[in-house]
């Protein structure tokens, strides 16, 4: 898919959510693929104690909307991709699903804002970029900071804030391959030094590369901070989201001997399926498929900073959303009958989220050594209405299929409710100028009640349960920082989160305790003293116990354990004044403890989870005024190792590497021209295998082409 631009603006603080930033004037439009990285920068989503990234022992990967525009990604799994050892997939029934660090699923916490809505796989959509300010990526157990889950990592999506410099506004509009269309608006103004407000609306739409596939999404972000006072300061935001995703859910494996155009270097399987050329662009949903969403979540953040050295903050908020799919998702080819039986699923979510987070902040002396501390509490409540049904399916022609109709809809309701409490604290103490010492805690009380009814609207008592849920969570790291230029770490990190299925979900069969996890990190952060060069190296040990697999629709079998090592690398590299470079790469070894396939009855111990490439990575490079010229030319190259479809690790997706190349030239201080082509040489490959669709799997996007223009006024 093609991708829109946005326009470069400074980047701002936030913490939390966003708060107002004091940009600087920017004179001159510029986009970029490639730039150095300061490691001082602000680094929320990994600590409330507002340490650098240098100061924070842990790895934390951002990319910002100038990156974002310059490498035209529309989306934040795209932005997230381009990040060390992430990966993104999922198929419209669990669209933006993240891998990092040899998890998946539930397994990464997504938040928006620094806020947690739910688990991933039932609550997370695509999001446009225009409207962010950033993509940050927390990677190894967070349940310290953001409760169950985040065990391989966490994803914040950072929303422009308001400014009280220089009042912008920022307008795009691209057109591309496929019908793509994105369109956006934006800009920030302030009346004196206590009222800035920030607006921004954009659209992304296109027709799909697959037939009957397209997908359409809107987004309009609000903020207004008010500063009555030197000591305080109140934001209030609006984020409201509509979307339609595609319904593509998947191309059909069939055997070799029915595909007389296989698709070749795409998959490999151990029974000989493989993918039929012919079938590529075919879409098997039918006709009146719908996958429709829409979200609105005001928040309210007041701060009042009644002395240098102390600082109270309150976060309220409110979430609610409207989920619907209507789709025939699961394709198997038939053998006997050389047709593609398809299913019908159709599932209706109504979610209303309310919350609120305090926390004081403390600066001052703990045996005569610099400390700051936060502690405070965090409290949601919510209620979630889940209707699903499973009408009869069919089965069509595998090049020509007749669409039809979905049929009638006639579900079981299950509604679930929760109250989760928690109080937490992080400290940092300056044990000498250059050694800091970061610790944090955290203790939940989770109380669930899940109701199940059945197709007849009777209650379902052997299904449902209620039951309270106890966690606690800690971490202990340490920064040591040489010449303010290289600064070596360690971490130790415990989390906690449902052992199988997502907490929405989960049955009285499957009402087990949390699993437990832990991750040992070391690791170095760098920069040259001119800042022409940073690097980060990590390593890390990541073991989760107590764990359930899903191994198809509502199956799930008992794991003893997983366990991940890896390795990761970032750089960024300004050759001269006007030609950077920006690479990385991951390798990720992971594997199942003990572990029998209830599903199939086989032995799964030691095999690799689904959708986990060993080996990731990502260079981008970027050269401007070519030739005296206002002209910036770039491009990237992104490689995906071999990666399997399903836990027995019989179907494989193969390695691929993609090309993408843009060029820009400014017309004017303020007026840009781009252009770009994605997926240059047309490379066929797999994005991503659903483990609850075992017969087919998500073939990537081919080759695309757009143009636009972008203008800063």
């Amino acid at each position: 898919m093609s991708a829109p631009l946005a326009l470069a603006v400074g980047w701002s603080g936030f913490a939390h959510a966003q708060e107002a930033a004091a940009d600087q004037p920017v004179d001159v439009i510029t986009i970029t693929a490639a730039k150095t990285r300061s490691l001082e920068q602000f680094t929320p989503t990994a600590s409330r104690l507002g340490l650098s990234a240098r100061e924070t022992p842990a790895t934390l990967d951002v990319i910002d909307s100038d990156q974002m525009i310059g490498r035209g990604f529309a989306t934040v799994e795209q932005a997230a991709d381009s990040l060390p050892g992430v990966t993104s997939g999922g198929s419209p029934g669990d669209p933006s699903s993240f891998a990092m660090r040899g998890f998946t699923g539930d397994q990464i916490t997504v938040l928006r804002n620094g806020l947690y809505i739910g688990p991933s796989d039932m609550t997370n959509r695509p999001q446009n970029t225009f409207n962010l300010a950033s993509v940050e990526i927390l990677k190894g157990p967070a349940s310290v900071l953001y409760g169950q889950g985040a065990i391989g990592g966490v994803v914040n999506v950072v929303n422009k804030g308001p400014s009280f410099g220089t009042p912008e506004v920022d307008l795009l509009a691209t057109v591309g391959s496929f019908g793509t269309t994105n369109l956006g608006v934006g800009g920030t103004t302030h009346v004196g030094d206590k009222l800035a407000v920030r607006l921004d609306v954009s659209r992304t739409g296109t027709d799909g590369y697959v037939h009957g596939a397209g997908a359409n999404s809107t987004n309009a972000t609000a903020s207004l901070v008010w500063r009555p006072a030197e000591t305080w300061e109140i934001q209030l935001t609006l984020d409201y989201l509509q979307d339609n995703p595609s319904t593509y859910f998947g191309t059909p494996l069939v055997p070799a001997s029915f595909a007389t155009r296989p698709l070749k270097g795409v998959v490999s399987a151990s029974d000989g399926q493989t993918l039929d050329q012919r079938m590529r662009y075919v879409n098997y949903n039918v006709s009146d498929a719908r996958i429709h969403g829409e979200q609105t979540w005001p928040q309210l953040l007041v701060k009042w900073t009644p002395r240098s050295d102390l600082t109270f903050e309150n976060f309220a908020y409110y979430f609610h959303a409207d989920r619907r799919w209507i789709d025939a998702e699961t394709y198997q080819f038939n053998s006997a009958t050389r047709l593609i039986d398809r299913d019908r699923f159709f599932v209706f979510h109504k979610q209303d989220l309310v919350g609120d987070q305090g926390s004081v902040t403390y600066q001052g002396d703990l045996f005569s050594l610099p400390n700051k501390v936060v502690a405070g509490f965090d409290y949601n409540h919510l209620d979630f209405d889940r209707t699903r049904g499973f009408p009869d399916g069919d089965s069509v022609d595998p090049f020509n299929p007749d669409p039809g109709l979905f049929g009638a809809l006639k579900g079981k309701h299950s509604p679930t409710k929760w109250d989760d409490a928690s109080a937490f604290f992080e400290d940092v103490l300056d044990v000498t100028p250059a050694l800091k010492l970061v610790t944090g805690g955290r203790f939940d009380v989770l109380d669930l009640d899940r109701k199940n009814y059945n197709f007849d609207g009777s209650y379902s008592a052997a299904t449902s349960f209620t039951r309270t849920y106890r966690s606690g969570t800690w971490r202990v790291g340490a920064v040591y920082t040489i010449q303010d230029v290289i600064t070596p770490y360690v971490s130790f990190t415990t989390g906690q989160d449902p052992v199988g299925s997502n907490i929405f979900v989960a049955n009285a069969s499957e009402n087990f305790g949390l699993s437990r996890s832990h991750q040992v990190e070391v690791g170095v952060k760098a920069n040259t003293p001119d800042h022409r060069a940073d690097a980060t190296l990590s390593l890390y040990d990541i073991l989760r116990q107590n764990i359930l697999v899903q191994t198809g629709v509502d199956v799930l079998s008992a794991a003893g354990s997983q366990r991940s090592k890896g390795v990761e690398l970032a750089g960024n590299l300004r050759l001269t004044d006007h030609w950077t470079i920006s690479a990385n790469t991951a390798f990720t070894d992971t594997h199942y403890g003990y572990f029998v396939d209830t599903n199939t009855g086989l032995d799964d111990s030691g095999k690799q989870p689904a959708n986990i490439p060993k080996w990731t990575a990502n260079l981008w490079t970027s050269v401007s005024e070519i030739g005296g010229l206002p002209l910036e030319i770039g491009g990237g190259l992104r490689y995906i190792g071999k990666r399997y479809a399903n836990a027995a690790n019989t179907v494989s997706l193969d390695s691929y590497t993609l090309v993408d190349i843009y060029a820009s030239y400014r017309l004017s201080p303020g007026v840009m021209l781009t252009g770009r082509i994605n997926n240059l040489f047309d490379k066929a490959y797999a994005q991503w295998a659903d483990i609850y669709y075992p017969s087919e799997v998500m073939l990537g996007a081919p080759r695309s082409a757009e143009v636009g223009i972008v203008a800063k006024f």
